[in-house]
């Protein structure tokens, strides 16, 4: 990553912001207008030209003309079928227009992956593309709305297609709006299909039948209308509780019902009999090496137990930031862990928690007993995390948090029971999976 002022970096924000906040007014930006505005912050942006497309799947040529096409069809959209979005929707809709396929350039060079386009490609495509994203949207002033809104297109734009073809029932739709806009799902996977040299009448049935089952299950808005009457009824029957227990009772309607297992609150109200009394709860952090976890955890988890990585690191290897001994921190961690959930208390894992599995494994095992998991994600743009680097007394290596910046496997709202989206300055962004 290039160094860069201060003034550069301000001039270039200001740019971006300024740009931006001519498309919310109405501006309907070319693909060329796109590279030239965001492309020194997004710089995949600027590989689309050379990024060739699969013969088998699209004839446009490269990836720059194909998403240029999408962007053109999601105007006309814009100003037919969907002219009642909101200002925040509508740019939604043009980030995940413009950023879907952000991550092609890279697995269109990597021969391996390209060996195995397809599902599979897809899948670590949108994965890649939306943890490309999720920290380079941030400081440019969007709503925070505008920037999950914008990640969630990314991430799930191909299920449409693969909840119709693959025949998924009503629990999948609603998980699908727990994790997205339905409805801007529907408008890009339409605009995909139809910014396409040869338009293909079978797909456009598809996602059309997507758009039909999705408002035929109540999952055609985000979380879904169902959801919203299942709060309403936990909160009710549950009202000498305390938030913490509806919470967890909450989650464990939604996993069982999106599983296939219940399809009413009212069964698994009765099922909370055997374990609301008292359970664990779990609070797992995210964030890049200086985005403000322990401060956090300091103020307003004050009654947790505290499992921290690097003072286990201090205290096995005699510094926190000698990695020889990890395999031994982690050990004594999740014992730790163990003990702890045995006895019912509240845990806090203190970790950068950046890879996906090794998240599942501490998640997976909490579930084992029951716990109640949060998961804290601290969102902060890039720069923050290298400013306060080089502020921190216990620094790490500027190369070492470029990789972390680089590397992160941005989490998915649903791998918690409760989500809590943090930003740099300890405010609350956003939260997720709760009963109020």
């Amino acid at each position: 990553m290039p160094e860069t002022t201060d003034s550069e970096q301000d001039g270039q924000h200001m740019n971006n912001t300024e740009f931006l906040q001519q498309v919310v007014a109405g501006a309907t930006p070319s693909i060329d207008e796109f590279v030239d505005a965001l492309g020194d912050r997004f710089s995949l942006l600027r590989e689309y030209q050379s990024t060739l497309q699969n013969c088998e799947w699209d004839a446009e040529g490269n990836l720059h003309i194909q998403t240029g096409m999408v962007l053109t069809e999601v105007y006309k959209i814009l100003q037919s079928e969907a002219t009642h979005l909101n200002r925040e929707r509508r740019l939604s809709l043009i980030l995940g227009a413009l950023f879907h396929d952000i991550y092609q350039p890279i697995t269109r060079q990597n021969p391996e992956i390209e060996k195995k386009i397809g599902v599979r490609a897809q899948q670590h495509d949108v994965s890649k593309g939306r943890s490309y994203l999720a920290l380079k949207l941030m400081g440019l002033d969007l709503p925070y709305s505008v920037v999950e809104t914008s990640l969630s297109l990314v991430a799930y734009h191909h299920e449409p297609k693969r909840l119709v073809t693959e025949n998924k029932p009503a629990g999948e739709y609603h998980r699908i709006a727990r994790l997205s806009d339905p409805e801007l799902l529907y408008w890009l996977e339409l605009a995909n299909i139809r910014g396409r040299e040869c338009p293909d009448r079978q797909q456009l049935e598809i996602v059309e039948k997507y758009g039909l089952y999705a408002q035929k299950y109540q999952a055609w808005q985000s979380f879904g209308a169902d959801y919203q009457s299942w709060r309403a009824y936990f909160n009710r029957e549950l009202a000498n509780w305390n938030q913490d227990t509806r919470d967890l009772v909450f989650a464990q309607a939604i996993a069982r019902y999106e599983a296939g297992k219940i399809f009413a609150p009212e069964s698994e109200l009765a099922r909370s009999y055997s374990y609301r009394d008292a359970f664990p709860q779990v609070v797992i952090t995210f964030g890049v090496s200086g985005s403000g976890k322990s401060t956090w955890i300091e103020h307003h988890l004050g009654d947790h137990t505290v499992i921290s990585l690097d003072a286990l690191r201090i205290k096995i290897a005699s510094c926190r930031k000698d990695q020889s001994q990890n395999s031994r921190v982690v050990q004594v961690a999740r014992e730790q862990l163990k003990t702890r959930l045995r006895s019912q208390s509240k845990i806090v894992w203190d970790a950068t928690s950046l890879k996906y599995d090794f998240r599942h494994q501490v998640i997976s095992l909490s579930r084992q007993y029951g716990a109640l998991i949060t998961l804290v994600i601290f969102h902060c743009p890039e720069t923050i995390y290298l400013e306060r680097n080089r502020q921190r007394r216990h620094s790490i290596p500027e190369e070492v948090l470029l990789q972390q910046l680089q590397s992160l496997e941005f989490p998915e709202l649903d791998e918690g029971d409760r989500t809590l989206i943090v930003d740099e300055h300890g405010n609350t962004l956003a939260t997720y999976g709760t009963c109020y």
